[in-house]
């Protein structure tokens, strides 16, 4: 069926078959809901009206819509035309039903259904429904709208820009000089056992709380001790670095091998490597410091033992080697996971050679910082405002 095509101009009181067929939608749509009330005659009234010019072709319109109309007989009809004349009755259908009131669920849905068979994608079919509905009742509905859609720009503003009301976390104003321990001339390599027992009592577990609750933790060691004999613990700044609405609601905690937690707090982070220092104010010998090896003098395939707390199991203590020397990280495959971050990487006589930061979450290779690091750290650390 061609609606553009016709042999001869239509009489003045001829309908046109696009009139009927538009017609026919309309009564199909209305009676979607299988009855037709009041204010639905109504519609139907004010419909003939719009697509009738004369009162002759209202009159035949009034005649067809008495008929029984078959929604589905409607739809066929609409299969036969080409792409050009469905869209052309899809939009007048709209403009018609939309033109006295607004479409109720029934009608949208059969509409919807024609949106489809005419080939209109769904957003062209909101903004056709949007255009369509009076002056009046764009008022009514765009308030409701527009709120909803303020309210979502707001969520989305919350939700990706971040809270600009946070801060970092509080360090220490006096960064006393922290003494580092020598390792003793001639030290002998150690058997596993023993070198666990050398080493376990200066490694501990960092425990991170917001408002008293711990939110996180890692590893760490007794990296020296200030003139007072201050004990020092070193670990990684992404374990103790939190940015929160209330910097007072941060607080740390230092838990001992024996599980005795010590109040701490965060007395440096570096603003270039992964490090930083946390203290235990008052409180020093419950460790000894443990003394650093620069990777430097490291070689690939010596043996290195992990320290620390992966996944919340304190104290857990693992082997491997120098899978390979990446300045400034040193791979191993000594098993760590997530809570073994800021623990001391061994080597065979007690000495820190590294500072495990990262690991790899399906392959047997993690790294750690390389001791050089954590000298320029303690610069850094005597520098900063």
């Amino acid at each position: 069926m061609d609606f553009s095509s016709r042999e001869s101009p239509r009489s003045p009181h001829e309908l046109s078959p696009e009139d009927v067929l538009l017609l026919k939608v309309c009564v199909a749509a209305i009676w979607s809901d299988g009855a037709m009330a009041a204010a639905e005659r109504d519609h139907l009234s004010h419909l003939m009206d719009r697509i009738g010019a004369t009162e002759e072709e209202r009159h035949e319109l009034r005649r067809i819509a008495l008929n029984d109309v078959s929604r589905s007989t409607v739809l066929a009809e609409v299969d036969l035309l080409d792409a050009g004349d469905k869209r052309r009755l899809y939009d007048r259908c709209v403009a018609v039903l939309t033109a006295d009131r607004r479409l109720r669920r029934g009608e949208l849905r059969f509409v919807s259904r024609l949106r489809r068979r005419s080939g209109v994608g769904l957003l062209a079919h909101q903004v056709m429904l949007w255009r369509a509905m009076p002056v009046r009742r764009v008022l009514r509905f765009s308030l409701p709208v527009g709120l909803f859609f303020i309210a979502a720009v707001a969520v989305l503003l919350i939700r990706f820009a971040g809270d600009p009301e946070t801060f970092p976390p509080n360090e220490l104003a006096y960064h006393p000089e922290i003494l580092l321990r020598q390792a003793a001339a001639g030290t002998a390599p150690m058997e596993a056992e023993a070198l666990f027992e050398a080493i376990r009592h200066s490694v501990v577990k960092v425990n991170v709380l917001i408002d008293q609750g711990v939110v996180g933790h890692g590893s760490g060691a007794v990296l020296g001790v200030d003139g007072e004999g201050q004990l020092y613990v070193l670990t990684n700044r992404h374990v103790v670095y939190q940015e929160v609405a209330n910097p007072l609601l941060l607080s740390y905690e230092l838990e001992l091998e024996n599980g005795i937690q010590l109040p701490a707090m965060l007395d440096f982070y570096s603003r270039t490597h992964d490090l930083a220092t946390v203290v235990a104010p008052g409180l020093g010998g419950w460790g000894l410091p443990v003394p650093l090896r620069m990777c430097s003098t490291l070689s690939v395939g010596e043996k290195v033992f992990a320290l620390g707390s992966p996944i919340g199991l304190d104290h857990s203590f693992t082997t491997g080697v120098i899978s390979a020397l990446r300045w400034p990280m040193v791979q191993t495959d000594a098993t760590v996971h997530s809570g073994s971050s800021g623990g001391p990487l061994f080597d065979d006589r007690g000495r820190v050679c590294g500072v495990i930061t990262t690991s790899h979450m399906q392959k047997d290779f993690s790294f750690a910082l390389c001791t050089e690091t954590v000298l320029e750290m303690l610069d850094e650390r005597m520098t900063v405002d």
